[in-house]
């Protein structure tokens, strides 16, 4: 453990001995061996000097009324050890060298300090990818079939079996796709434990690692990832028909969910309560409710009517296949590739203002402006509105793509809306909720009310296209 923090478990051990009465003195070997920090210095010196316990080291002289004082000389050599370590890690970093001892499954540290590719372990790195976005396998299938294929993690490795987590870690990986930032993050110790800094954008180094995945299935694996993660079932104990699917056209942001289940009141001097059965549910907005914004006049709204609103517009253009085919057509005839082009280009510029917030707000915290929970509060929301965008721009690209494959989208869509049309009055709860996540892309929801439906025909080449209706 450092000796720059009183945080070490042996050291509260001896602090606690001394207070006990077990020894009289402490012997170390050097004086930086018990202290290079003001605050392990100060509670050290509390302990002795209230319990009257005597200091020795083998190798120099400690002086008890100067030792707080060598121990912040001792702070000041580890912060300049520090900074001139960074400062050659950033050498080498902008030279195309690995400035730390580890680098991502699948490469190795070449013979002249550069990544290189491990010939075993590339293709697993492939075929995760593959396997996460052409086959939609979840982590949990993918580490089992590596395992169950005896896959190892590292040639020579104990680790043991395939776990879902290192597959995550693996699928956020951008590395792969050929480019690994050095800098993005500083690590420093405290008596609060270690902290992580993000750094300014501008203080990041690129080392060029050869690629494994091409930028497109990474980009596809991170979106899926994302959607992945929002969707993911929970410990939610009231069903919402529409949760993770609405977000407000004012603000960006989706609408959470809330339940009340029983209400207390008095009358007569004296208390009651009563439990609701089943609980009052209802949708929140995220900008009103957690940034404290003026979206529309009340914040939430009963979680019945909506729902019951959506999912019968939803199953009657189900029910009725040649709805879909008009809006489709009049969609191809109104979407031509000039009015899309122009579209992508202002949500990549949407995209591209949200993060530069982000990079603004970091260099606020590196200023000192703002604290880092102001930070953290920032980004939080910044980070969602960043998802939101990029859904928009993915959606864009999509619906070009779309565009050069009418015909064959068209059967599919026919096809489709029959075969989920067919059985739909006759559904669970659950399966209406599998429904719509298939075949809803997003729920909007303006100030005054209006509700916007965009449904996804679920296919990555097939057109999206928006029915909006008005409550």
């Amino acid at each position: 453990a450092s000796g720059s923090t009183k945080n070490r478990p042996d050291f509260q051990r001896m602090l606690a001995d001394a207070r006990a009465g077990a020894f009289d003195v402490i012997l170390c070997w050097k004086s930086d061996r018990l202290s290079r920090g003001i605050y392990p210095a100060a509670a050290l010196m509390e302990v002795v000097e209230a319990y009257d316990v005597q200091l020795e080291a083998v190798r120099d002289t400690i002086d008890q009324k100067t030792f707080a004082i060598y121990a912040a000389v001792g702070k000041i050599e580890i912060d300049n050890f520090k900074e001139r370590a960074t400062l050659g890690k950033r050498g080498a970093a902008k030279r195309g060298r690995i400035p730390s001892g580890t680098v991502p499954y699948g490469y190795r540290i070449g013979e002249d300090g550069g990544p290189e590719i491990r010939p075993d372990e590339a293709p697993v790195v492939q075929r995760i990818f593959r396997e996460y976005v052409e086959e939609e396998r979840n982590p949990t299938t993918i580490a089992r079939g590596l395992t169950a294929d005896g896959t190892p993690r590292r040639i020579g490795s104990k680790w043991g079996e395939w776990d879902s987590v290192f597959i995550l870690s693996v699928l956020r990986r951008e590395t792969y796709t050929g480019t690994w930032w050095y800098g993005r993050e500083r690590h420093k110790i405290t008596e609060d434990g270690p902290v992580i800094t993000a750094q300014p954008q501008e203080e990041w180094i690129p080392i060029s690692f050869p690629q494994l995945i091409d930028q497109d299935m990474w980009d596809h694996a991170e979106k899926l990832r994302q959607k992945r993660k929002r969707t993911a079932k929970r410990n939610t104990r009231t069903f919402y028909l529409l949760q993770h699917l609405m977000v407000c056209e004012e603000c960006g942001l989706r609408f959470g969910c809330r339940s009340i289940r029983k209400t207390a009141y008095k009358a007569n001097g004296r208390s009651y309560s009563y439990e609701y059965d089943p609980p009052h549910r209802h949708y929140g907005c995220g900008g009103m409710v957690r940034r404290g914004q003026k979206c529309r006049e009340r914040p939430y709204m009963k979680a019945g009517p909506i729902e019951e609103l959506v999912w019968s517009e939803v199953a009657n253009v189900l029910k009725n296949p040649e709805v879909i085919m008009q809006a489709f057509e009049g969609e191809g005839s109104r979407n031509n590739s000039e009015k899309l082009s122009r579209q992508i280009a202002q949500a990549d510029r949407d995209l591209q203002k949200v993060q530069t917030e982000e990079d603004r707000a970091i260099r606020l915290h590196i200023s000192g402006k703002i604290t880092e929970a102001q930070l953290d509060i920032q980004r939080k929301f910044i980070t969602e509105r960043v998802e939101y965008a990029r859904e928009e721009l993915d959606s864009l690209k999509e619906e070009e793509r779309a565009l050069e494959h009418r015909d064959r989208i068209a059967d599919s869509i026919q096809a489709m809306a029959e075969e989920i049309g067919a059985g739909i009055d006759a559904l669970t709860d659950n399966e209406r909720k599998e429904v719509l996540k298939l075949v809803l892309d997003r729920i909007g929801i303006d100030g005054e009310g209006n509700v916007k439906i965009s449904l996804a025909i679920p296919k990555p080449e097939f057109l999206r296209f928006e029915q909006a209706i008005s409550t």
